[in-house]
């Protein structure tokens, strides 16, 4: 009798894959003269996330990452003042857990450290929405 293969999720919070975009620089203060790398954001929790950088990124490091939530933006427009056109952004403070490294690209997971209120509740609201 052949063996099914089976994946079990490990994560108790389900992870979302959609092509976000992103970026990612040292958390050195300043902060203005770090330089920040594009990257695509593979998957995405409440409590961290999978990057791809063209860049190598330490694990262990800190970093700040700012994730586009794309669309969003218009949900506050209609709900509040907000009135600016670009992609709602969420910024937050992170610690590489893992690293991949291949030809001068990382994929990393990063766990949020410090993710203000507004934005963790942006983030929550934007990933219910995606996933119903």
């Amino acid at each position: 009798m052949p063996q099914e293969a089976h994946h079990q999720e490990r994560r108790a919070i389900p992870r979302y894959s959609y092509p976000f975009t992103a970026s990612i620089a040292e958390f050195v203060f300043p902060m203005s003269c770090q330089p920040a790398f594009k990257a695509e954001c593979i998957d995405i929790t409440s409590k961290g996330a999978m990057l791809e950088v063209g860049s190598i990124i330490p694990k262990g490091s800190v970093q700040q990452v700012c994730i586009d939530l794309p669309g969003f933006e218009k949900k506050l427009q209609n709900s509040t003042l907000f009135t600016n056109e670009l992609p709602y952004q969420v910024r937050v403070i992170t610690r590489v857990i893992w690293t991949n490294v291949k030809n001068d690209t990382s994929v990393i997971g990063v766990e949020f450290l410090n993710m203000n209120k507004s934005a963790e509740q942006a983030l929550a609201r934007y990933l219910k929405e995606k996933r119903t």
